[in-house]
């Protein structure tokens, strides 16, 4: 098979699309599909496009696709510190400080911490050695690492099947070398043995909250995800901005006081 053909089959099937279902969705016979992915048909930009466009593919994908049939990147790929994204660093910084006294943190899409407002900076140096924080700047390595997040969290078990599982999700819809990496590291960091399978039981309240001690202190949090729905850009695009909020009272005092400590 041609290694552009290739390239769609692998993003089909990582969708678990059929031919069939992939020219039903596009408007497009299964053989014209077959056609492309064998190399018999040079399909156009704007087949390409549509067919991104019903895979639900993400602009790093698409640009992907269209790379190996031999077209341009539809989408930019610029870093968080490139000139032209001064307007977005404004509008997290915006987003990370209003969220004070609260811990929030800007994540790419393998999990890494790349910016984070000061009640961040100050739980993850308070709770992480320095040497930790040197080695890596990976958010789900810190709540796995014995020496980091993990020892202060009291229902660890619970928290790391959940994200071990948001993980392999993640990884079935953006199949990314980094990725698969990092769930090989998370995986040989003594994770929760029946990770796989949810535990509903333990499950209490709305929302699973991450549960601390953290000096003595019995805390509880928990997280949302946002990202930007109007992005034009590869990086952007997987950007996440994750906010956490005290679930109780006590945890709500906690936050407010170190802030005016």
């Amino acid at each position: 098979m041609p290694a552009t053909g290739h390239v769609l089959t692998e993003i089909r099937r990582a969708r678990r699309l059929s031919q069939l279902d992939l020219g039903l969705q596009a408007e497009v016979s299964a053989r014209h599909i077959s056609f492309i992915e064998t190399g018999r048909a040079q399909p156009s930009r704007d087949m390409l496009l549509r067919l991104s466009e019903v895979m639900g593919l993400s602009h790093r994908d698409c640009n992907r696709l269209m790379n190996a049939f031999g077209y341009a990147a539809v989408f930019s790929d610029m870093s968080l510190d490139d000139s032209a994204m001064q307007p977005v660093r404004d509008a997290l910084q915006i987003m990370l400080d209003k969220h004070n006294p609260y811990p929030a943190a800007v994540l790419d899409l393998e999990w890494n911490l790349l910016m984070g407002n000061t009640a961040m900076h100050n739980l993850m140096t308070a709770l992480v050695p320095i040497e930790r924080l040197q080695q890596t700047s990976n958010l789900l390595e810190h709540m796995f690492d014995p020496e980091g997040l993990r020892a202060y969290l009291t229902n660890w078990d619970t928290v790391a099947s959940l994200l071990l599982r948001r993980l392999r999700l993640q990884l079935s819809t953006q199949p990314t070398a980094g990725l698969a990496t990092l769930m090989d590291r998370l995986l040989s960091m003594d994770p929760p043995r029946d990770w796989q399978t949810p535990s509903p039981d333990s499950w209490e309240g709305p929302m699973l909250t991450s549960e601390l001690n953290i000096h003595g202190q019995q805390l509880k949090v928990f997280s949302t995800l946002s990202s930007f729905g109007t992005a034009l850009d590869a990086g952007l695009q997987e950007l996440m901005i994750e906010s956490y909020f005290p679930a109780d009272e006590q945890t709500r005092l906690f936050f407010e006081h170190s802030q005016s400590a």
